[in-house]
């Protein structure tokens, strides 16, 4: 935490760059190495490809044998980058590159959780520029990959989780729109994985890594590799890939153990009658009741508060068993049939906070009551004795004893067939049938306890038998009860009853197994899709040939997402499981393209890149997007390149199959007053509230232009400057606030407490309190972002103290504008709270006979903090005032010795200085875990054999 000026920090963030270094760890531009620089990262595939004289695809083109510095901007994260950094995930090495930071967009399973609207537990996916991981293509191989089965939220997204790291030769990054080459979704750019291939021999390798603080994060990874030659046409390769991770708790790190704001609804719940009491009344210290440390009054009276941050888990615990297997069979020497079959298995378990409950009816007759609480309420009261409570329901305030906890199974497959081969001419070919599917469980390991059966126990209408009677007539909606009178020693019978006092932990026999249930959860996505493309000469121009691609697409993809029966909201119980969402979906959608693509030498020292695609979806209509990218070479040192196109996005199948996801949110009085009785100081309620879908979402829409600098002064030292500008409008989403003052506006309905149907867009408000919300997703305003890529590479010659490069890059984000509605104000984001402006890394390469190490640094610079004036309030600091989230460096190294031919022993460290993130007042966590890694230094041993 910061009280630094604006300018303060700018001067620091620069200087902090110039220490740190500015670049990628390694993943450097691709187009960014000179040739003989080349060398020392060129892929194995790549090498030969060369010799057998084949063209080389690069991302960002359909035509092949294009060069690698050409009109748009490209990145590359090879083999040896995602080796050297000693990362278990592919999305470990993607969240440095600075073209993925942001927003929190970029995600991974340090943001996962029970709640629907969490990332699913296991679950990970990329974004560019800080615009959705919905917003940006993920491909494997160049062609589409089917999307997780449960959604983030209602976004649905590519799983990066889903693909075997061992089965990686590089990743491909486009950061750019790309709709006119690859169709939809490519709004902010292409992240394109490229799976390895023609691989001969044996590879084994294994990995063990371990923080060093004293708690136990181990890492293990086993993988091999065995790739032959069968005869003269046949070829196979087969990838099999085995990683565990041990699960890592906030509560693992001082900076986050303890919650900044703790609960206040605790396991010794808070008891009030609603007529008679003004303050609530706790179990207070002593007697075995609230700890001294944890006992407190506030507004509303006595409570006992509880540390979330106790029970929720950082990283998931995580076990992947995965493979690939590629087949070649060259037919003729013209024609090959190409095959391909991934397969990943995921199982994870995810842990958080325990579930609240409010206004849960307790019956005074419950035989459990603590005679000094009971006191306490005939005191508070002002009655003379507990009995004139009988046939009156007393409300509790409280939280689950047991965190919610959820384990994920995930299956992840695709198969690709396809022949590719020569044409006439120097044309060639390349069709494919892809089939691609994901299968998810989740069932509840803890802490999900059925709302109705808790009211139930709690007064008394459940018998020991399991059958039930009618002592309390309930209503789950609002919670309340009216008595009734029946019991079950009425039909000689004996009651079970919850037992809500002594911090919960003493329960009958059977009360827990009525209470407890798994909620299960299945999800599943299918992709189905034919493509074919053709490259070659159109005709020949005195500056070069005019090369150009023809090719077209159908796809068809369907989704199913569905709830536990148990975990269904309905009118009459909106939140059937304590603290627990659920979300459903199911669509189906066909989709078909077609796209051309040319290159033009204009002269020697111009040429143009020209590509249109129409796509037709299903349910959406048409829409046609334009390319163009230009590249002039004045001189043999310098070239400009500038690029423009448009891109759209169809609503994704969660968003367009939604149906009811139950979520919590807690208004924001600073940007809805009107919201809180018109009270900008005031505390919003914490709302258990609902998404529902629309079956009248529109398609969004993004323009996207750029141009930049090469400047290559010799062989050894390349620096690219590149400026990007996107505008992305009619954007699909939920903005809670937005939707909040568009209601109150008269936009939806607006209504008193309880009366607002589920599933049906609107808000319940209460004495001028917006009390409940069901938020409709919709389409909503623009975002609009732009900045400033700076890319470095300089190899220096090799000496007597061996071979030494340095790569840099830095991106800064010049504006993050976004606008939820025509009523909303424009939020200026680039700077504010989780959009670090200065993103940047460094690292310096260095090779010597059989050694090998390298040095990098990383910054992201501070952003303005977001505090509720809770936190504030908790911590002792002033409301109305400015906080920053300080700057963050960290330093990673390794180094290797090769002991054999492609075989070495490797030793990675991240996070060397064992630097803390910084405070940031505004986040649960009191941490970032999108930007900011919380785990601390991290050691990687790893040894690969190569027979």
């Amino acid at each position: 935490m910061s009280f630094q000026t604006p300018l303060h920090r700018g001067a620091l963030r620069v200087a902090s760059i110039l220490l740190a270094g500015v670049a990628t760890p390694a993943l450097g531009q691709a187009e960014a190495q000179p040739a003989d620089a080349q060398a020392d990262v060129t892929t194995a595939t790549e090498e030969q490809s060369a010799e057998e004289g084949e063209a080389i695809t690069v991302t960002g083109s359909r035509i092949a044998g294009l060069p690698k510095d050409g009109p748009v901007q490209t990145l590359a994260v090879t083999r040896e980058d995602i080796v050297q950094s000693g990362a278990g995930t592919i999305i470990e090495v993607l969240q440095d590159l600075p073209v993925t930071s942001g927003g929190g967009q970029t995600f991974s399973t340090a943001t996962a959780g029970a709640l629907s609207s969490d990332t699913p537990v296991g679950a990970s996916a990329v974004s560019l520029r800080g615009l959705g991981a919905s917003s940006t293509l993920t491909l494997i191989n160049g062609r589409r990959a089917q999307i997780s089965a449960f959604a983030r939220g209602q976004e649905s997204f590519i799983d990066a989780s889903s693909i075997p790291l061992a089965a990686i030769e590089r990743v491909e990054v486009l950061p750019s729109g790309a709709s006119a080459i690859y169709g939809a979704d490519a709004v902010a750019g292409v992240v394109n994985f490229v799976l390895r291939e023609d691989f001969e021999g044996l590879e084994l390798s294994g990995s063990y890594g371990n923080s060093t603080a004293g708690t136990d994060e181990g890492r293990f990874n086993i993988s091999g590799v065995f790739g032959a030659q069968l005869g003269e046409r046949n070829s196979v390769m087969l990838v099999v890939d085995y990683f565990r991770r041990n699960p890592f708790f906030l509560r693992d790190r001082a900076i986050s153990r303890n919650s900044f704001s703790p609960s206040q609804q605790g396991f010794f719940p808070s008891f009030n009658d609603l007529f008679l009491q003004t303050n609530d009344q706790t179990e207070g210290p002593g007697n075995g009741g609230c700890a001294p440390e944890d006992f407190g009054v506030g507004n509303l009276g006595e409570f006992c508060e509880v540390n979330n941050n106790a029970f929720v888990s950082a990283n998931d615990r995580l076990e992947t068993l995965g493979g690939l297997f590629t087949h070649q069979f060259r037919i003729t020497e013209g024609l090959t049939w190409y095959n391909d079959v991934i397969y990943q298995r995921v199982r994870s378990r995810g842990v958080s906070s325990p579930a609240n409950f409010s206004r849960a009816p307790v019956d005074p007759e419950n035989p459990y009551w603590p005679a000094a609480l009971q006191q306490d309420i005939i005191d508070e009261a002002g009655v003379d004795d507990f009995s004139e409570f009988f046939g009156f329901p007393i409300f509790a305030w409280g939280k689950v004893p047991e965190p919610r906890g959820v384990e994920v199974e995930s299956d992840s497959y695709r198969i690709t067939s396809g022949l590719k081969g020569d044409l006439t001419g120097d044309w060639d070919f390349d069709v494919a049938f892809l089939f691609g599917g994901n299968d998810r469980v989740q069932r509840g390991t803890s802490g999900l306890y059925q709302s109705g059966t808790f009211f139930d126990l709690n007064l008394g209408n459940i018998c020991t038998d399991g059958s039930r009677v009618n002592r309390w007539t309930v209503n789950a909606a609002r919670p309340s009860a009216r008595f009734v009178g029946n019991t079950c020693e009425d039909s000689g019978k004996s009651t079970l009853w919850y037992n809500p006092f002594g911090g919960q932990t003493e329960q009958e026999d059977g009360v827990l197994d009525l209470l407890e249930t798994t909620a299960e959860r299945r999800g599943k996505s299918r992709l189905y899709a034919l493509d074919g493309f053709v490259n070659g000469t159109v005709l020949e121009l005195p500056a070069g040939p005019v090369k150009a691609a023809f090719g077209g697409e159908f796809r068809r993809e369907t989704l199913s997402d569905v709830p536990s029966g148990l975990a269904v909201a309905t009118p009459t119980n909106p939140d059937p499981i304590l603290g627990f969402s659920s979300t459903s979906a199911n669509a189906t959608r066909n989709n078909w393209s077609v796209f051309g693509e040319f290159y033009v030498p204009v002269t020697e020292t111009f040429n143009l890149q020209l590509a249109g695609r129409y796509d037709d979806f299903q349910g959406f209509g048409g829409d046609f997007n334009p390319k163009i990218a230009a590249r002039w070479q004045p001189v043999e040192w310098l070239a400009v390149r500038g690029n423009y196109s448009t891109s759209f996005r169809a609503p994704s199948l969660a968003q367009s199959g939604a149906g009811v996801l139950l979520s919590a949110y807690r208004v924001d009085c600073r940007a809805t007053p009107q919201a809180c009785n018109n009270n900008a100081n005031a505390t919003g309620q914490a709302l258990l509230s609902e998404d529902v879908g629309n079956p009248n979402l529109e398609a969004e829409n993004a323009r996207s232009f750029g141009g930049g600098v090469v400047f290559q002064p010799s062989n050894a030292i390349e620096l690219l400057v590149d400026y990007w500008n996107i505008r992305h409008e009619n954007l699909v989403g939920i903005d809670e606030d937005d939707f909040i003052r568009r209601a109150l506006a008269g936009d939806f309905p607006v209504v008193g407490s309880g009366l607002l149907p589920t599933g049906s867009p609107g808000l319940e408000v209460t004495n001028g309190f917006v009390s409940d919300a069901h938020f409709q997703i919709t389409n909503l305003g623009f975002q609009k972002t732009d900045g400033i890529d700076i890319a470095y590479t300089h190899r220096f010659p090799e000496g007597p103290l061996g071979l030494f490069t340095l790569t840099a890059d830095v991106t800064h984000i010049l504006n993050f504008d976004r606008q939820a509605s025509s009523s909303s104000p424009v939020e200026r984001l680039a700077g504010d709270y989780l959009f670090p402006d200065w993103i940047g890394a460094a690292r310096l390469r260095w090779r010597k006979d059989e050694w090998r190490a390298s040095v990098a640094g990383f910054y992201t610079s501070g952003y303005r903090d977001d505090p509720a004036n809770r936190t504030l309030d908790a911590l002792g600091l002033p409301r109305g005032q400015d906080y920053f989230v300080d700057d963050y460096i960290t330093v990673d190294f390794t180094v290797s010795y090769d002991f054999a031919e492609d075989s070495f022993v490797q030793l990675a460290v991240r996070n060397v200085l064992d630097e803390d993130p910084p405070l940031v007042l505004g986040s649960s966590s009191n941490v970032d875990l999108f930007n900011h890694d919380l785990i601390g230094r991290f050691a990687t041993v790893s040894i690969v054999k190569r027979f």
